[in-house]
């Protein structure tokens, strides 16, 4: 190479301050899809949910499919049962974008319709803000969290507050574990 060439190689190579930023990045983005990845797949499982304006506790049996939309996107489809005869049909989209490590998308399942969820996904957990389109026992506003309990189980639970001034409870409690599928034999 001669001088010219040489220098003008050197202007197209990043500054050695910037490859450990692209690694830091990198990993990230694999650390959302490993952890998105994760929720992938077919799982049933119980809890209790509160129902109606006076926040009535029940106790259910759920189904889930949750598909991968894209590398950053997983959309959740299912149904909860309480009892023999009350059932719910559940949905729910979620996006990660990389750049901000913000999660938005919309939840429906509510009385009130279909709700916006803003929040963040911290390792394979997120933490959610639901925001109902009208009041849901007093406001306007819950909590969701999921967490991963191991590769094959995860725990939802919102928390709401009942009544405009009253205390906060969790109106929605389940926990989902993945459906294997057993070799034939």
């Amino acid at each position: 190479m001669q001088t010219g060439e040489l220098m003008d190689y050197r202007s197209r190579r990043l500054p050695w301050s910037v490859i450990p930023l692209l690694g830091l990045l990198a990993g990230t983005a694999g650390a959302a899809t490993t952890a998105l990845e994760r929720y992938v797949g077919s799982f049933s499982g119980s809890g209790t949910i509160l129902e109606g304006p006076d926040a009535t506790s029940h106790q259910v049996r759920c189904r889930f499919t949750i598909l991968e939309r894209g590398a950053t996107s997983l959309s959740l489809q299912g149904t909860c049962r309480a009892y023999l005869i009350i059932s719910r049909s559940i949905s729910a989209n979620l996006a990660w974008d990389p750049g901000s490590g913000q999660v938005t998308g919309t939840y429906t399942g509510s009385r009130v319709g279909t709700a916006r969820l803003t929040g963040r996904q911290t390792g394979a957990d997120f933490d959610l803000t639901i925001e109902w389109p009208k009041p849901l026992y007093g406001d306007t506003t819950a909590q969701m969290k999921v967490a991963s309990l191991d590769q094959d189980r995860f725990r939802i639970v919102v928390t709401d507050r009942i009544g405009t001034n009253g205390p906060a409870k969790a109106t929605t409690d389940l926990t989902l574990l993945r459906n294997l599928r057993r070799a034939p034999q």
